[in-house]
């Protein structure tokens, strides 16, 4: 089971750089589409890479039927996330409530956090424009180790 668990963390580190690099090209196509409108003389040029699009999608793919075969049913929902939801008895159900309740602990002490490191994004919009979706994909990947800490501890 320990070893289902590490493939989850690792599929969902991957999303959530996969999702970070889809992001990033979504900021700096506004950042050109910004810089057009401020001088909307031609030419006009605003371009952006579409490998991160396609990762994206062909990770998302992975991710559907890696959970479809792990689950053996035809309703499998992209939403879920983490993957790894193993409550298929009562011990697991416990083991999972178990780590959720410590994920969401961290994030009650992460997220005020994470706001006071979003005051300095002024002090830094020039310098490191992808500051504000960088603080939050950090919560969100301290949060998924927390979980799959718990799990793995509890699973020992």
């Amino acid at each position: 089971m320990l070893s289902n668990v590490i493939k989850s963390y690792l599929l969902n580190v991957v999303s959530l750089l996969c999702a970070g690099w889809v992001l990033y090209d979504v900021l700096n196509l506004n950042a050109q589409l910004s810089e057009i409108m401020k001088h909307p003389e031609p030419p006009w040029e605003a371009t952006m890479s579409i490998s991160s699009f396609a990762s994206f999608i062909v990770l998302l793919i992975v991710i559907f039927f890696y959970y479809r075969a792990r689950k053996k049913t035809k309703n499998v929902s992209l939403l879920l996330f983490p993957l790894e939801f193993a409550e298929d008895d009562e011990r697991e159900k416990m083991m999972t409530a178990e780590a959720c309740k410590k994920a969401f602990v961290f994030l009650l002490f992460s997220f005020p956090i994470g706001g006071g490191l979003m005051t300095f994004y002024p002090l830094l919009s020039n310098s490191f424009s992808f500051y504000p979706v960088a603080v939050i994909l950090l919560l969100l990947l301290v949060q998924l180790t927390v979980y799959y800490v718990s799990i793995s501890k509890i699973y020992r």
